[in-house]
């Protein structure tokens, strides 16, 4: 399970937005040399304990007995404390024997046995998917490479970077995962995909992603970059990104360091990060139907909150001593660094400069960020190069890049049913209508 998104309410994971940079020692792709990892199938929040917030349908967390809301207190032998050591308790986890989960359901304390599932390949008729490596800061990060089935000689690409959050992109067993199938749409009509595992996530090596800032985190994607370039597979002349939720502000950032044919971004975020807050809190707190007080006075302790710890960079246990409310305005599934480094960013500053074609996909039942602020990016890069921009509009078409319907029917099924939702076909029509535009594609 995963989540990929933007800063929200409390009560909803952030996933797909959202110092000198040292370049990475290598970013060659290297053969396969990374262990496959065991699967619980169950995503988690920092929400008074390490707490079950999704299950995947069928998967070993669900079979064995776990449920939404049940507190993680320890797997195997490994306390769980924090996210971190949730994490880090899983990838340790043998797969095809029972693993012991201390938990407490309801305040009760119970004991599950479960059976963790070996991580599963990825199979497709029409794509292969090779489990490769690049090598950053020192340690080996997995890379997913989507090629097309058949077809010789060097071909265009798109290298995905993904949302805020530490979730995986390896999830063969799931046949909704976005971000799989938008490779797979890809490499269906011969352009190459790419796919990079965030640090210390399923295979790949590196400090606990919950510890990575957002400026270490674009560092991998330049070498994963780098690499897809260097793939014989690969025209280097012909590389996109493909840049979702807080990727958005990565993307412009790597694209004018060179070597980037365009740049293709959905569900962004375009304004400075306090503003793109406090507009998505508003926006979420009216779909959650509170009274216009109420919205008026979170809204207050959102901005103490955040400025306390985004613009002041106060710890966040000195801040709830004096604020207990910010244990939840807090909340992020990022380190405090990652969105310090986030809030310090000026968002129109790098799209100033891009001279790069430029698609905006924005859906319409997205809930976390908007379509004003996509307005807002193409028209900045259309005023110094008219024309480069494009903005499209999904209908139906939510955070996650899933079919909802209305804003209003994504937030009940995400944030009130806790529900998973069918990936939207149109999310690849839209990119392949725009890509094959300027480069050659097969036959849809």
């Amino acid at each position: 399970m995963k989540r990929k998104g933007l800063a929200c309410r409390g009560r909803i994971a952030i996933a797909a937005l959202v110092a000198i940079v040292l370049a990475p020692i290598c970013s060659l792709a290297q053969p396969d040399g990374l262990p496959r990892h065991a699967v619980l199938g169950a995503t988690a929040v920092d929400r008074e304990g390490v707490r079950v917030s999704a299950l995947r349908p069928g998967g070993a967390a669900e079979r064995g007995g776990l449920h939404i809301g049940d507190v993680i207190i320890s797997i195997g032998d490994h306390p769980v404390r924090t996210l971190v050591e949730f994490v880090e308790s899983v990838k340790a986890a043998p797969s095809g024997q029972p693993v012991l989960f201390q938990i407490t359901r309801d305040r009760a304390p119970l004991s599950l046995r479960i059976v963790l599932d070996p991580a599963p390949d990825e199979t497709d008729a029409m794509v292969d998917t090779l489990y490769q490596n690049v090598i950053v800061d020192s340690s080996l990060r997995r890379i997913l490479l989507t090629v097309p089935k058949g077809v010789r000689g060097q071909r265009p690409a798109v290298l995905i970077l993904g949302g805020i959050g530490c979730y995986s992109i390896d999830n063969a067993s799931d046949p909704q995962d976005e971000y799989m199938r938008l490779a797979h749409d890809l490499g269906r009509r011969d352009v190459v995909a790419m796919r990079l595992e965030k640090s210390g996530i399923g295979d790949s090596q590196g400090p606990p992603c919950m510890t990575v800032d957002l400026l270490t985190e674009m560092r991998s994607y330049e070498a994963a970059l780098a690499a897809l370039a260097r793939d014989p597979h690969v025209d280097p002349n012909r590389v996109y990104l493909f840049g979702h939720s807080i990727g958005s502000l990565m993307a412009p950032r790597i694209a004018n360091k060179g070597k980037v044919a365009g740049v293709i971004l959905a569900e962004a975020v375009g304004r400075n990060w306090i503003e793109y807050e406090l507009w998505n809190l508003r926006r979420q707190l009216v779909l959650d139907g509170q009274p216009p007080a109420e919205v008026d006075r979170l809204l207050a302790m959102k901005e103490i909150c955040m400025h306390r710890l985004l613009i002041e960079k106060q710890s966040e246990s000195e801040i709830e001593q004096t604020q207990p409310a910010c244990k939840e305005h807090n909340v992020y599934p990022a380190p405090a660094a990652y969105l310090q480094q986030a809030a310090a960013m000026n968002i129109a500053e790098p799209w100033t400069k891009l001279q790069l074609p430029l698609l905006l996909i924005y859906g319409s039942a997205d809930f976390i960020t908007a379509e004003a602020d996509h307005r807002r990016l193409a028209e900045i890069v259309n005023a110094a190069h008219p024309g480069l921009a494009t903005l499209k509009v999904v209908a139906g078409m939510d955070h996650h890049l899933d079919v909802a319907g209305t804003p209003q029917q994504a937030y009940d099924f995400r944030v009130k049913e806790h529900r998973l939702l069918p990936y939207d076909t149109k999310l690849g029509t839209t990119v392949l209508d725009w890509l094959c535009q300027r480069e050659q594609c097969s036959a849809p």
